[in-house]
């Protein structure tokens, strides 16, 4: 090899350090300034699909709607922890007569009062939808809808309301009904979460850790949307996983059920077409124990005008939060007492005051977290709310949408 092919060797073999490490730091730097806009563009495109999906499960319950000639639809919220938020199209069933306090059982003793409560089932004419993962909806609870006047979770229930109502709340969980413990202000409603997945099976017979939800009605014929309403109907959600005759779970009937019973919903093929033959029954005590609103398998549900689209995430950290529980998914679990453990999914829609620092005055205190949401939702939130920022806004992502009531369609507003 003559030296002037040996000096082109070696002037190809490679990059020295100071190269490479120059190198490195201009793919760090591009790298820095592009995952942001990655994650960003991310973000956008799994907000439009989840937009999207609000309206297709929206529509689908409409389009029932019209079709129908046996009663109003629902579109009925619901949310699995550890799972992702759907949108179940549900169609009326009948009418039951009910408790109107859920801890009290039918027959009603002297000096307890009664409820007649709408029935909605979900049917295999249309299929569910379900958001992105993180994406969640949350229904507006107009002031008075939850409690009558009264102190601060302990007002009287509004008449044949059980709707998110607590007399002695079990876990943590506190809905404002007052005063706005961080502005001071009258409360102007609360918006509610899909509750249906925490509750305790154990005590789910007394009534008192019942699974609560919210839903867009719909009128039959014409598809216009129902106003909203303080009285609970109840949506039937069955769950197979509890033992049927576990008495401490399911209400007792006044006939015993055998294997194979026409009377378990987790056999029914046909959910609407068994519920219709349950409130055929003569039995009204036995009607309000399978699907009224202290059996196991359903969630009492009103009807709202008013969801908010958002992220779990980003509204965790926005109001203080370090992120979300990892067991559900969102800001709610966590340890509470011996009602559950960490690490598994509360038996009670607690929320999990772990995930804000100890300095945070919210880290004890879940009213308070309670009207951060509030806040958040209304793109209301200020920084000083949080921690020792000014008392200026902060730029919220949540999209609220209302209910056009003669078209029957999802209207975003501000």
């Amino acid at each position: 090899m003559n030296a002037s092919a040996f000096q082109f060797v070696r002037r190809v073999r490679g990059f020295s350090l100071v190269e490479l490490l120059v190198i490195i730091s201009i793919m760090a730097v591009l790298a820095a300034a592009g995952i942001p806009a990655i994650r960003n563009m991310i973000y956008t495109s799994s907000g439009s699909m989840a937009e999207s999906q609000l309206r297709f499960g929206l529509q689908a319950a409409r389009d029932l709607a019209i079709r129908s000639e046996g009663g109003d639809t629902a579109a009925v919220f619901v949310y699995e922890p550890g799972g992702r938020m759907q949108i179940i199209p549900m169609v009326y069933v009948g009418r039951i007569l009910d408790t109107a306090d859920p801890r009290n059982p039918l027959p009603a003793a002297p000096g307890l009062t009664t409820a007649y409560r709408d029935v909605f089932a979900p049917t295999a004419l249309a299929e569910p939808m379900q958001l992105p993962a993180g994406w969640m909806i949350r229904g507006f609870a107009p002031p008075g809808s939850i409690f009558a006047p009264g102190a601060n979770n302990s007002g009287s229930s509004v008449p044949s309301n059980g709707w998110y109502y607590e007399n002695n709340p079990v876990g943590n969980r506190r809905i404002n009904l007052g005063v706005d413990n961080i502005s001071g202000q009258a409360n102007k409603g609360n918006w509610v979460f899909p509750e249906n997945g925490f509750y305790d099976p154990s005590r789910t017979n007394t009534g008192e850790n019942r699974r609560n939800t919210f839903m867009i009605r719909f009128q039959s014929g014409s598809g216009r949307i129902v106003a909203a309403s303080v009285t609970p109907a109840i949506v039937l959600l069955p769950r197979d996983t509890i033992d049927w005759n576990d008495s401490a779970a399911r209400p007792v009937l006044s006939t015993a059920t055998s294997p194979g019973d026409w009377r378990r919903p987790d056999y029914a093929d046909n959910l609407p077409g068994w519920a219709r033959s349950v409130i055929g029954m003569s039995n009204n005590a036995d009607i309000s124990a399978m699907i009224g609103c202290r059996s196991v398998d359903v969630a009492q549900a009103c009807n709202v005008n008013l969801l908010a689209l958002y992220d779990e995430l980003r509204m965790a950290q926005t109001i203080g939060a370090r992120g979300l529980n990892r067991v559900t998914g969102s800001i709610y679990g966590g340890a509470v007492g011996a009602l559950n453990t960490a690490n598994e999914v509360p038996k009670a829609p607690n929320i999990d005051l772990s995930l804000w620092p100890t300095s945070s005055p919210a880290s004890s205190n879940a009213e308070r977290v309670q009207m951060l949401v509030n806040n958040y939702m209304l793109n209301a939130l200020r920084y000083s709310d949080v921690g020792s920022g000014p008392a200026t806004n902060v730029d919220t992502d949540a999209r609220l949408f209302r209910m056009d009531r003669y078209f029957g369609s999802a209207v975003e507003t501000r």
